[in-house]
Formats: structure tokens, C-alpha cells, sequence
């Protein structure tokens, strides 16, 4: 009986970390490739996943798809807050050096984007279920930038007179505009430029 149960949780392990592994390997296809080009053969042979395991796991292309955005979602999550919620420098700088480290990191990620970005463009339209996916994620990444926002006003660097989440949009849209732009011209330093551009102009003027 031990030995039988000890097979079945070796079973069970491995097809969880058969998961975790092509979740893994379908972030980075789903970043480089987008969805309409990438086949479920290509995903099963970049993680050494069977098809009959994939389509056991995520049943289709698509609720894989739903699984990736999902774990990036959360993944982004972290990489903000670890980002932008310490308090060691003043929060205008930390939302400034944020976008200008996302657009740095561009070249060496061979131009990929985000991924939310990319495939709300590629799907967001024609897609209602993967269209409200990506929305609600990146409604959770302004709750993570929207509170440092608030501080900036706080210190009096960035304007008051905009309500704070409206500005967080405005801010996190020009991003995902910009880095579709560095995407397309395989150049990251405009979107650096745009977003300063941004960032300087709604600062608080002084007389």
C-alpha cells in the first residue's frame, strides 16, 4: 500500500511541476511569439510536456492562455511592489526610476514587452474572456502603483488637482503605448524621453 501511494504522489508532484515548468516556458512563448502564432505542439516541445498532459491540465489553448496571464499578473505584482513600495527615497523618483528600469530592460529581453500589453493588444478587441483577463490585471497593477502616486502628491511633487487613480491610468497607459512603440522600433530610449516627458509635465508647478 506505501509503495503504491508513494507512486501516486510522484505522479501527482510531477504533473504539478509539469505545470508550474510549462506556465513557465508559455509566459515566455506567449511574450516572444504572441497567442495566434503559437501552437499547443510548440508549447508541449519547449517544456518537454505531453499533449495528453497539457490538454489534461489546462484542457485548452485558450484557459492556458488565462493560466499564463494570471501568473504574470501575480508575478508583476511582486516585481512593483519590490519596486516601488520602500520608502528609502521619495516616491516621484522611485515611479520615475521604475518605468526608466522597464524600458532599460528592453534590449536584453530581445524587445518582448509586457506581456498583459501584448496580448491585450493582439486579443483584447476580439476576445471577450482573454479581454476581461488582462483588464483585471492590469486594474491590480494600478492598486500597487496607484498608493506611491498618492504619496508623490503628498510631498507635493506630483499634482493634486488630478484624482490619483485617473493619473496612475494615465500613466500606466503612456507606458504600455510607449513600450508597443520601443517594441515595434526595437528602440527603448523614446519611451524612456516620453515618460519623462509625462512625469515632468504633471508635477506640481510653483509660482
Amino acid at each position: 500500500g506505501g509503495v503504491k501511494f508513494r507512486r501516486f504522489r510522484n505522479i501527482i508532484m510531477n504533473i504539478k511541476h509539469d505545470k508550474d515548468q510549462v506556465l513557465k516556458t508559455g509566459l515566455q512563448l506567449f511574450c516572444s511569439k504572441g497567442y495566434s502564432s503559437l501552437g499547443v505542439e510548440e508549447i508541449c516541445k519547449s517544456s518537454g510536456m505531453t499533449k495528453g498532459a497539457f490538454y489534461n491540465a489546462f484542457k485548452s489553448k485558450e484557459n492556458f492562455l488565462l493560466s499564463s496571464i494570471k501568473a504574470y499578473g501575480e508575478n508583476t505584482v511582486v516585481h512593483l511592489k519590490n519596486k516601488l513600495h520602500h520608502k528609502n527615497t521619495k516616491a516621484i523618483d522611485r515611479i520615475t526610476k521604475f518605468y526608466e528600469g522597464m524600458f532599460e530592460a528592453q534590449p536584453k529581453n530581445n524587445f518582448t514587452g509586457c506581456m498583459i500589453n501584448n496580448i491585450m493588444s493582439e486579443l483584447g478587441a476580439s476576445n471577450k474572456i482573454v479581454g476581461e483577463a488582462t483588464a483585471i490585471e492590469f486594474e491590480n497593477f494600478l492598486d500597487v502603483i496607484e498608493p506611491v502616486v498618492v504619496e508623490a502628491q503628498e510631498e507635493g511633487d506630483l499634482n493634486s488637482h488630478i484624482d490619483s487613480r485617473s493619473l496612475t491610468e494615465l500613466l500606466h497607459s503612456t507606458f504600455y503605448g510607449s513600450l508597443t512603440r520601443a517594441k515595434s522600433l526595437q528602440d527603448y530610449k523614446q519611451g524612456i524621453n516620453t515618460m519623462h516627458l509625462l512625469i515632468n509635465s504633471l508635477k506640481t508647478t510653483t509660482a
